[in-house]
């Protein structure tokens, strides 16, 4: 003790909490048999069995998420995540589509007052994904719905009913509502 050496004490990893959830999903897949969705029978009002639920409706609706992040690796993580919800819950999975990236250029003055050719540039870049799932169940939606992404990643998404998208029919029933106001 009176040497003047400090004690080293060993610290344990720290593993941020989108890790320690992206393992529990992934041992979920590993085992399907281990990811037991009947506990949710009675909320969804749907007969589960063997875990596999009826599908919510036909094949041309899907469920598009959009994510946007900071930083690709939460973004990976999360398709990751996202992907192994499907496998176990039997839904069609498409993607991840790389979107383009978006960068914001901050010009700053390196001297507040002085010296106006000196200047500064920093940028942030924000990375987009998209993901879709075809022939949902109820599971699929209430797993996505209590699975919360990894800290830092903005998620977005909305139910399409046709094959080009969602935008397009709302639109078009924009449209057809204006034609019927003026007839």
């Amino acid at each position: 003790g009176a040497s003047g050496k400090m004690a080293v004490v060993p610290v344990p990893p720290c593993r941020p909490q989108h890790q320690q959830r992206s393992v529990a999903t992934r041992a979920a897949a590993s085992d399907p048999a281990a990811f037991d969705f009947s506990e949710f029978a009675e909320d969804l009002d749907v007969n589960v069995s063997a875990g596999v639920a009826a599908p919510l409706a036909t094949e041309n609706v899907r469920l598009r998420i959009r994510m946007r992040a900071y930083d690709t690796n939460l973004l990976a993580d999360a398709v990751a995540d996202m992907a192994t919800i499907a496998d176990v819950t039997g839904a069609e999975f498409k993607g991840p589509v790389m979107l383009p990236t978006r960068k914001k250029i901050y010009c700053v003055l390196r001297s507040p007052h002085v010296n106006k050719d000196a200047r500064e540039h920093f940028e942030v870049r924000t990375h987009h994904r998209l993901v879709d799932f075809k022939k949902l169940s109820a599971l699929t939606v209430e797993a996505l719905m209590q699975w919360v992404p990894p800290p830092g990643v903005e998620m977005e998404s909305s139910i399409c009913t046709n094959a080009t998208g969602g935008n397009q029919l709302r639109r078009l029933q924009q449209r057809q509502a204006a034609k019927a106001a003026m007839a």
